[in-house]
């Protein structure tokens, strides 16, 4: 049974990382979100990136409605209560109304790993990367995820894919500080 299970995970985990990056055209195209994830790539060092990721992060904070963004802090709130069917409950209102927007899901995603819905915590930050295939904090979320799995290589990748968006990323470089040394030179 737990066989299967790793073996069920290992397989949600592969087609998760592999959507990574299948549908850029579902990012919302925005000219100063794209200036700033530029600026982030070309920022020397992590207190150079902080204030851009703080506009990154404040960009996606706001969905471009009203209604989107109070049913999101519904949600956040909900979820921060432990009632996870409510918090759902705003999130499928949000979704509804704006479908393109990666928010929702990351929050799902956010969701179902503190249940340990690893399953569940894939698919959404799989839906969240169709949406926008930047979201460097998916990916590093996929990585703790896949270590959780035991899936060491599958984590690595996902740490590493978060640093070509956002080379200073605190949790991706320490994941790959962490799994480096383990990983290469072997299949994990």
């Amino acid at each position: 049974m737990i066989a299967m299970r790793r073996l069920f995970l290992a397989v949600a985990a592969a087609v998760a990382l592999s959507a990574c990056g299948a549908n850029e055209r579902a990012a919302r195209h925005d000219p100063e979100l794209d200036a700033l994830f530029v600026q982030l790539e070309q920022a020397p060092d992590a207190t150079a990136a902080e204030p851009i990721q703080q506009a990154i992060l404040a960009k996606w904070a706001d969905s471009g409605s009203a209604t989107v963004n109070v049913l999101l802090e519904r949600a956040t709130a909900a979820a921060a209560e432990g009632d996870e069917e409510m918090a759902e409950g705003f999130l499928d209102q949000a979704t509804a109304l704006a479908p393109d927007y990666a928010e929702p899901w990351r929050l799902r995603a956010n969701i179902a790993y503190s249940s340990e819905d690893y399953a569940g915590a894939i698919d959404a930050i799989q839906e969240a990367l169709k949406r926008e295939p930047r979201h460097f904090g998916a990916m590093a979320g996929l990585g703790l995820i896949y270590e959780e799995l035991g899936q060491q290589r599958a984590a690595l990748e996902a740490y590493r894919a978060a640093l070509v968006v956002h080379p200073n990323y605190d949790v991706a470089l320490q994941g790959v500080r962490r799994l480096e040394p383990r990983v290469d030179g072997r299949d994990a």
